[in-house]
């Protein structure tokens, strides 16, 4: 544990920047459930258009992974001109522009090809979001809130996967899925835009309603922070990218994404394809795997933040959650699997809860943004690319070598890439 991270450990004065990561997180959620529509839209795309089980498998994975296109590349190459607009300027303009494709992918549906490409367009729209929102966490956090800081915000994926069969599968019951795509297009307007407006600004100085105690804390913190990491100031992103640490961090990162993306893509159809399960059921059978995955983040964020061993804590949290897997896909009954896979994501939930807080730990602070690009970016390009693909085997009951392996192994693999970061970083 480093002298910065060690000399704060109590919570600091004020709650701005903690309303900050809450808006993040807002944002987060509408934006997720921008992205999780599609999941929940396929089977009844599906069974309007007479699809086969191959073709719904083929059609559904590339409508799932050309999102991640269009958001690996926005990370890389457009984050330089997000960080140059500013963190807040950024997210006011993306979070307009996936609003917008969002109710285009709907208007433009009946021709599969221009759905398509609204899918990739959504990605790039979206693409930035990640790295603006660790710009602004390495801004307006101390090391050693950064977990919490981080998970804070991160909590709104959780909420999103959690509250989306919750509220995705009655709305497209009652109103269709296009209706469904629209309400939800909406809701980015008239929810995440005002939030950004009021709560987030680009650094604590700039912010009209910050007490001076806690603008002086931070910038305290932060300066010491900036201290400790003289030895990389004035690095370059490239270099930065160069190192070993950053590369076992890469390959963790895709190896998630291909584990994470995947199953959360395929989960609801996989679940519906099980004896004695209608759509309906989704509701809950796709929501309760997340309750837990939430209640990890929070847990595992805390734990994090107060041990200083966040990367030992996510590899062996990740070889429990290959085991939990593996029992799911074997597992006889509905509640079995349903209760594993929630199992599995608790322990997912110790990776999720510390990968931007490392990321940010590695980066020289004038390049954070563009490095957090890079890696999202590289990352979910890969891995959310791949993940759709390698995991689809499992609509089609492929056995266990096309259902297990390609998530399982990951895992295992996951838990050795962050097991020797764990010895690198000790952070």
């Amino acid at each position: 544990m480093s002298r910065a991270e060690g000399s704060g450990a109590a919570a600091g004065p004020g709650r701005t920047r903690w309303r900050l990561a809450g808006a993040l997180a807002v944002t987060l959620l509408i934006a997720y459930y921008d992205r999780l529509n599609i999941s929940f839209a396929i089977p009844l795309l599906a069974a309007a258009r007479g699809w086969t089980s191959q073709q719904t498998g083929d059609y559904g994975s590339l409508l799932m992974s050309l999102f991640y296109v269009g958001y690996g590349l926005s990370n890389v190459f457009l984050t330089p001109l997000g960080a140059r607009l500013g963190p807040r300027t950024s997210l006011l303009t993306i979070v307009s522009l996936w609003s917008l494709f969002t109710a285009l992918g709907a208007l433009t549906s009946q021709f599969l090809l221009l759905f398509l490409a609204s899918r990739v367009v959504l990605g790039l729209a979206e693409g930035i979001h990640f790295p603006m929102m660790s710009l602004l966490t390495k801004r307006w956090f101390p090391l050693h809130e950064r977990s919490r800081a981080n998970a804070l915000w991160v909590a709104g994926i959780y909420l999103a996967v959690l509250s989306a069969p919750l509220l995705l599968v009655p709305l497209m019951h009652r109103v269709g899925w296009r209706g469904g795509f629209i309400i939800l297009a909406l809701g980015g307007l008239l929810v995440s835009l005002p939030v950004v407006f009021r709560q987030v600004y680009d650094a604590p100085v700039a912010h009209p309603r910050i007490s001076a105690a806690e603008a002086s804390y931070i910038a305290a913190h932060i300066a010491s922070e900036s201290e400790e990491d003289r030895a990389t100031r004035g690095r370059s992103v490239r270099s930065a990218m160069l190192t070993p640490a950053f590369g076992w961090m890469m390959t963790a990162g895709i190896l998630n994404n291909v584990v994470a993306l995947g199953l959360s893509g395929w989960l609801p159809t996989y679940l519906a394809g099980r004896p004695g399960v209608h759509f309906e059921d989704l509701t809950y059978l796709a929501a309760l795997p997340y309750a837990a995955s939430f209640l990890g983040l929070l847990t595992w964020a805390v734990l994090g933040d107060r041990t200083g061993r966040r990367a030992a804590i996510a590899a062996g949290g990740y070889l429990v959650a290959g085991g939990c897997i593996w029992a799911a896909f074997h597992a006889a009954t509905i509640w079995a699997t349903v209760g594993l896979f929630a199992a599995a994501t608790f322990f997912i939930a110790s990776y999720t809860a510390t990968e931007f807080a490392l990321v940010q730990r590695m980066l020289p602070a004038e390049h954070v943004a563009a490095g957090s690009g890079i890696y999202n970016g590289l990352s979910t390009l890969v891995g959310g690319g791949l993940g759709p693909v390698v995991v689809k085997g499992v609509i089609a009951g492929g056995g266990a070598a096309a259902t297990v392996l390609p998530v399982v192994l990951p895992c295992v693999l996951i838990a050795l890439a962050v097991g020797v970061l764990s010895r690198k970083l000790r952070y």
